[in-house]
């Protein structure tokens, strides 16, 4: 699994928010505390099946939420 991409700030909460496929849709409570989001997906080399997860974090750089997608 790769880091594909990483926000911070609005960018960050606006991307927690957004719906499937472009972005996990946190549930508002979760975006609120949301400071940096990161993508991280499979790629076709690893074995199984493809899936992107979402990871979101506070200031203070706690993990607030985490939501797996299946597909890219």
């Amino acid at each position: 699994m790769n880091l594909q991409a990483k926000f911070t700030g609005g960018r960050a909460k606006t991307q927690a928010a957004a719906p499937p496929p472009f972005g996990p849709a946190f549930s508002p409570e979760v975006v609120a505390k949301t400071e940096t989001l990161e993508i991280h997906a499979t790629s076709f080399k690893d074995p199984g099946t493809d899936y992107c997860e979402f990871r979101a974090f506070d200031a203070a750089g706690n993990l607030v939420g985490t939501i797996k997608l299946e597909g890219y």
